[in-house]
């Protein structure tokens, strides 16, 4: 039997090892950041539908300038409605205002006949795109961490409880082994010789108490006597 003051031999008190780690290759980071290649992909296509359109009949189009502008317009409208709005959806929002500057840059491009126009307000645009995505991919990443930071945590008190819920029944367990001892030890003492037994000799030797059996060993020593 373990003694008292030792833990038993199969009880470790390490913690369980954290999960490992997941270990990133290059197509699971390419799947992983593939949202920060989507603004630049989305105002290149704009340039190139664009352009495509100057070609079939927007150049110098005062009417096609127009439309766009109108839904630049209208776009930027309802945008700053469900900003507004108590209850404004920020998905709403968020795509109200990126319509906005699609269809105001779109109808420049779209007109004029300069190259260096096209790419400098495709530039723009981009810029504009990454550094507003930039805010939502920092939040983002701040609350995988913190939700990270929480299960890990949660993982850690999940461990220590069940760590100190075995130490505590195998402490337990261990005192229940000795006091079952030392009633047994007791118990074969007063058989071997009744008339010597000391019950006070145990509470002199400073062994823990056994509830109840000083009471029917002092019974059972009287019983002896007679």
């Amino acid at each position: 039997m373990t003694s008292p003051d030792q833990l038993p031999s199969w009880y470790s008190q390490h913690l369980p090892a954290p999960a490992p780690q997941a270990h990133h290759t290059g197509l699971s980071l390419l799947i992983t950041y593939s949202g920060r290649v989507v603004p630049i992909i989305t105002t290149s296509t704009a340039l190139a539908l664009a352009r495509i359109w100057h070609e079939q009949g927007a150049a110098h189009s005062i009417g096609d300038m127009t439309l766009m502008i109108a839904l630049a317009l209208g776009s930027f409208g309802a945008a700053c409605v469900s900003a507004i709005h108590p209850h404004g959806d920020h998905v709403t929002t968020a795509v109200g205002f990126t319509a906005c500057g699609a269809f105001a840059l779109a109808a420049p491009v779209a007109y004029t006949e300069s190259w260096a126009l096209s790419g400098l307000l495709w530039l723009v645009a981009t810029v504009l795109v990454y550094a507003t995505s930039a805010r939502h991919w920092r939040a983002a990443r701040k609350a995988r961490e913190a939700r990270e930071h929480e299960l890990a945590l949660a993982r850690l008190a999940s461990a220590t409880t069940v760590a100190t819920a075995t130490l505590t029944r195998d402490t337990q367990a261990q005192a229940l082994a000795y006091a079952l001892t030392l009633t047994r030890a007791v118990e074969q003492r007063v058989q071997l010789d009744p008339t010597t037994y000391d019950p006070a000799a145990l509470q002199r030797a400073g062994l823990p108490q056994l509830p109840g059996h000083g009471t029917d060993l002092d019974k059972e020593h009287r019983h002896h006597d007679r």
